[in-house]
């Protein structure tokens, strides 16, 4: 007997203090209140509420990545340690490069030698220039012959066509100015218009009728000199190209400078491997490397972590998932620091999904935003995803709630006694529930009755 009376003690006790913990945490504005003969209670307030997912996860870099070189050698030169911070295209270290660097500049005098044939080779015109010279001189002596010629038969036709079409569209617009002056309804704006559509025709034919006597005017005399001086000049320009040495010296100076260039930049980014810079901005994470050491290609000497930007991704049941849409705002406390909470944002939602114990879970990640925490990657979060928010709403404490065979409900007191209220609800928070009818602003709602035999709730409330 005295044992029970004891486990009793203890599961009071620690029923007692969960109950203290919960009243104190985000009381939304609400204030409790105890009365005298023992019952306690909490007023309707209007406020926002938020519908929140929640789940756990850990922080994990944007971007981390093994350092290796990709070159073997020996070390000369490192310029940082671990957990330095780097940024993008620092050099970290430098492999031995004397060979190199001397094949570098043969390289480059190889070029420079190229480049002079090539200079050389210039002076002869290519056979694409010799083409295009013959086809500017057929061009200019086309145009001679047509201008000289006048206008073809199917020319004039084409003109004289145009002409009816731009009668025909004239008469459409008078047609259909006479139907709508003509109409009873039609206003003056829709009679304006008309009238303005009938112009614009009529200016059409007059446009037809003068292009087609354009036509038909002979060529002018300054015109046809003028074509005769483009045939003399492309005669010209062809006989000066003829005149020079074949386009193949070119073809093989122009391949041999594209050679020796590749050759020179061959050379350059062996050298430049013996530098091993960072590839993002970020804090070396792992760094064993040091003065001598022998390296191979693709050997691993570093760890590079991106800390400036974090995410978290989290498993979202498939009775959730429906809810979750990328842009959504998150809540994320942080073990390692309960005080700062921040709002991080949904930026993916896995497509499928994944098996777990027969449970169907689907990835989503919590994209961080900018802070001054020294956040670390593996740090343990509590992310909350807010699928729904409403402001302005009446809201209770969850505890006032109870269900019962006819629906939810809650107590108030009167006189002195509680009573049943009906009441509809809304959108659930942690600690509040949304009032959508049945209850008013500031009244009090019971969360809790007096104690009896010394334990509270289960034991005597």
């Amino acid at each position: 007997m005295k044992r029970i009376i004891i486990i009793l003690f203890v599961v009071a006790a620690v029923a007692g203090g969960s109950w203290l913990l919960y009243s104190r945490g985000g009381n939304n504005g609400s204030k409790e209140t105890t009365l005298s003969d023992g019952y306690k209670t909490a007023p309707v307030i209007r406020n926002s509420i938020e519908a929140v997912i929640n789940a756990t996860g850990s922080l994990s870099a944007e971007r981390m990545q093994t350092l290796s070189f990709v070159m073997a050698g020996e070390v000369t030169e490192v310029m940082v340690t671990e957990q330095d911070r780097v940024v993008a295209g620092q050099v970290l270290a430098r492999l031995d490069g004397e060979d190199l660097a001397l094949g570098v500049k043969q390289a480059q005098v190889a070029l420079r030698v190229s480049e002079v044939q090539l200079a050389r080779a210039l002076k002869v015109p290519s056979e694409e220039e010799i083409a295009s010279a013959e086809a500017a001189l057929a061009s200019a002596q086309a145009n001679l012959d047509d201008l000289k010629a006048g206008p073809s038969n199917r020319d004039k036709e084409l003109a004289r066509l145009s002409i009816d079409q731009a009668k025909n569209s004239r008469w459409g617009a008078q047609g259909n100015r006479d139907a709508i002056v003509g109409g009873r309804f039609s206003s003056d704006a829709q009679k304006d218009q008309v009238e303005s559509q009938v112009l614009n025709a009529e200016i059409g034919v007059k446009i037809a009728e003068l292009q087609y006597e354009q036509m038909l005017e002979p060529p002018k005399t300054s015109a046809i000199r003028a074509a005769e001086a483009q045939v003399a000049q492309a005669e010209s320009t062809l006989a000066k190209l003829r005149s020079v040495p074949s386009a193949e010296d070119v073809a093989v100076a122009e391949a041999q400078v594209a050679q020796a260039r590749v050759g020179v930049e061959s050379a350059q980014s062996r050298l430049d491997d013996l530098e091993f810079t960072a590839p993002f901005s970020g804090e070396l994470a792992a760094w064993d490397l040091y003065v001598g050491d022998h390296v191979a290609p693709g050997t691993p000497v570093g760890t590079l972590v991106d800390t400036s930007r974090y995410h978290i991704d989290v498993r979202i049941d498939e009775t959730e998932i429906g809810r979750i849409r990328v842009g959504q705002m998150a809540h994320i406390a942080l073990d390692a620091y309960p005080k700062d909470e921040l709002e991080g944002q949904v930026s993916k939602v896995d497509l499928t999904g994944t098996s777990n114990q027969g449970i169907i879970e689907y990835g989503v990640r919590i994209t961080l935003p900018e802070n001054d925490l020294d956040l670390k990657p593996l740090m343990t979060a509590a992310v909350g995803v807010v699928v729904e928010e409403k402001a302005d709403v009446l809201l209770v404490p969850n505890r006032a709630i109870r269900r019962d065979k006819e629906g939810k409900y809650v107590e108030v007191l009167r006189d002195n006694m509680p009573s049943r209220v009906s009441i509809e609800t809304g959108l659930t928070s942690e600690e509040y529930t949304e009032i959508l009818s049945g209850l008013e602003e500031g009244q009090e709602v019971i969360i809790a009755k007096p104690r009896v035999n010394g334990l509270p709730g289960p034991f005597g409330g």
